[in-house]
């Protein structure tokens, strides 16, 4: 206790003031960039799918503790979405808010804990035809390339349980009723 006290007494008569040394990381403060600890609220589109339309627990500066959300609207109702855990880096996207103020993705990247992408996605929307067209493709996070890819449309509209029922139906050769 007294070791403490003599160099605490110590740096403070040099003007300087000793901080702890730490390994933890930094999240860096993005201009414009509203921050989370609270988590996302989601929120059914026109459509019936859940999106992101909202966030709670908003902070003035980003945490290194636990999960952290920032988001940054543009003008233009452009955003960039990122999530750390911990103080690394696990996701980051980009998009568009809907008129109802709902977040649609166009990009997304999901990285490891070296800060590596490790899959990205691509997204589009067909509005004539009401399907969500995606691009998921797993990369290798020491080259960057493409391991692997899986192109997928999806209906603007979720299939209901009993589609979802006919469906395997039809694919084993049953019918219903």
């Amino acid at each position: 206790m007294l070791v403490t006290l003599v160099l605490g007494s110590a740096a403070c008569t040099s003007g300087e003031v000793e901080r702890p040394r730490t390994s933890e990381p930094v999240v860096e403060k993005v201009d414009g960039m509203r921050y989370y600890v609270g988590g996302p609220i989601m929120k059914s589109d026109r459509y019936g799918r859940l999106r992101l339309g909202g966030f709670n627990g908003e902070v003035s500066s980003p945490t290194t503790r636990g999960l952290l959300i920032g988001i940054k609207v543009d003008d233009s109702e452009n955003f960039d979405y990122r999530t750390w855990l911990n103080g690394q880096a696990v996701s980051s996207s980009v998009g568009f808010l809907d008129d109802d103020g709902l977040l649609w993705y166009t990009k997304r990247f999901t990285y490891d804990s070296n800060g590596n992408v490790i899959a990205r996605q691509e997204l589009e929307y067909n509005d004539d035809r009401k399907v969500m067209i995606s691009l998921l493709e797993h990369v290798d996070p020491e080259t960057g390339e493409t391991v692997r890819s899986h192109r997928e449309e999806m209906p603007y509209t979720p299939l209901d349980d009993d589609d979802d029922d006919d469906d395997e139906d039809e694919a084993s050769g049953e019918t219903s009723g």
